[in-house]
């Protein structure tokens, strides 16, 4: 089945909170950290992105809009 984003976040712990938000709302997600890291780098600097089943999208989307990190569309 398809992924799809509905979340970027600047911070891996951010990121963290939105995954831990959707779990708790029933939402399997995939979290996935941008760039490189290091031994002793938390890799905040890179940020981390968050998908979801294509068939869960819409109720992710309500959650993460919810908290003003929804991802914005064009």
């Amino acid at each position: 089945m398809k992924e799809v984003l509905v979340g970027s976040f600047n911070s891996i712990a951010e990121g963290e909170l939105a995954k831990n938000l959707l779990l708790g709302h029933g939402i399997k997600c995939l979290f996935q950290k941008r760039g490189l890291e290091f031994p002793g780098d938390l890799g905040d600097s890179y940020g981390a992105d968050l998908f979801v089943l294509e068939k869960d999208a819409q109720k992710a989307k309500k959650v993460m809009d919810s908290i003003g990190k929804g991802r914005k569309t064009n």
